[in-house]
């Protein structure tokens, strides 16, 4: 890796980490998300005694993405949202739930919420096998609050998506190998687009 590659991954982390901090303060999230947080309140958050704006769990998975649909419009992410994945690794918020020594919790009132202890794709086996993550705690610790819930970074679900590779998630993937995979110019295509989106001034290195 050159010192252009170094420059632009360190830019690509740091604009993440600005969007997240900054822009959501004034970004209003997909319907489909809002309602899926709304069922979660009661099926999840009141059930393990979890006041949501406490940082003790993060949501999971693909969900961060849905927080910023005018992101997703100038992107071309059309992919929907499909469930809700919530992790709660403390097991004292389990037995608050009845549900100690468990690890797993569908509520049988909405299928597409899940709550787990924590975050291990590869448990699920099959298409999931080979896919490794961070550790539940480092996950955590780096989750960003929006909208008065905790989501799992920008980065982590973005290296999640890329070891997963699922078909019906294509559009996120390609938009994923076009900085990861691709060349010098590919990289800077794609800075290029998102600070075009974010309105930022570009540095010399983005100039012809």
């Amino acid at each position: 890796m050159n010192l252009t590659e170094i420059y632009i991954n360190v830019f690509f982390e740091n604009f993440f980490k600005e969007l997240q901090e900054e822009y959501l303060l004034n970004e209003e999230s997909d319907p489909a998300l809002q309602e899926l947080l709304k069922k979660a309140d009661e099926l999840v958050f009141e059930k393990f005694g979890i006041d949501p704006n406490d940082k003790v769990y993060f949501i999971a998975g693909s969900a961060a993405l849905y927080l910023f649909p005018v992101l997703r419009d100038k992107l071309d992410l059309r992919s929907t949202v499909g469930d809700l994945d919530i992790v709660i690794p403390d097991p004292k918020y389990w037995k608050n739930a009845g549900l100690e020594g468990q690890t797993v919790y569908r509520p049988k009132e909405d299928k597409h919420i899940e709550a787990f202890i924590g975050w291990d794709p590869a448990k699920a086996g099959g298409d999931y096998a080979h896919v490794t993550v961070r550790s539940t705690s480092d996950i955590l610790k780096d989750s960003f609050q929006s909208q008065g819930y905790w989501f799992m970074s920008l980065i982590d679900v973005f290296e999640y998506k890329m070891k997963l590779g699922r078909p019906k998630e294509k559009d996120i993937l390609d938009l994923i190998k076009s900085f990861q995979e691709g060349n010098i110019a590919d990289k800077l295509s794609l800075v290029r687009k998102l600070l075009s989106f974010y309105k930022k001034e570009e540095t010399g290195l983005f100039t012809n």
